[in-house]
């Protein structure tokens, strides 16, 4: 692996996991759902006031060290998958990873946002501007 994550910006390319196929457009949107979803309502229990809370976006809004009270103005999640991407631009199937970075803020608007990178198992060779020199000098 080249440890190099490529933005896919593209939503247009594929991602394969084990079994199933996605358009990056569609797992941008099913990710954002179920993160969505889960996010607020789903209940946590609360040791401190031994409480449940409806949502744990309620229960994570804030934490308490002694009298001191941090609010959480935003949560940051990564998570990285094995995977295949197949780039509209050519190039085949190309495994790799799959960085998910999701973001939950509770004080903008845009409340989740998501963004994807690839990282390819294959070692990149960098281009070089010598490379169409030494073509030449191998055909002669």
């Amino acid at each position: 692996m080249n440890n190099q994550f490529i933005t896919l910006d593209c939503d247009d390319d594929v991602v394969l996991f084990q079994k199933d196929t996605f358009k990056v457009s569609r797992l941008k949107e099913l990710v954002r759902e179920q993160i969505c979803s889960k996010w607020e309502r789903h209940s946590a229990f609360d040791h401190m006031t031994q409480k449940t809370t409806t949502q744990i976006s309620e229960f994570l809004k804030e934490i308490s060290l002694s009298q001191e009270i941090i609010k959480i103005d935003e949560i940051k999640l990564n998570l990285i998958i094995d995977c295949q991407i197949l780039k509209i631009t050519g190039k085949g199937w190309q495994k790799g990873k799959l960085k998910m970075q999701i973001n939950i803020s509770n004080v903008t608007t845009n409340k989740y946002t998501l963004y994807l990178e690839f990282c390819s198992d294959e070692a990149v060779k960098p281009e070089s501007p010598l490379d169409d020199i030494r073509k030449m000098i191998e055909v002669t």
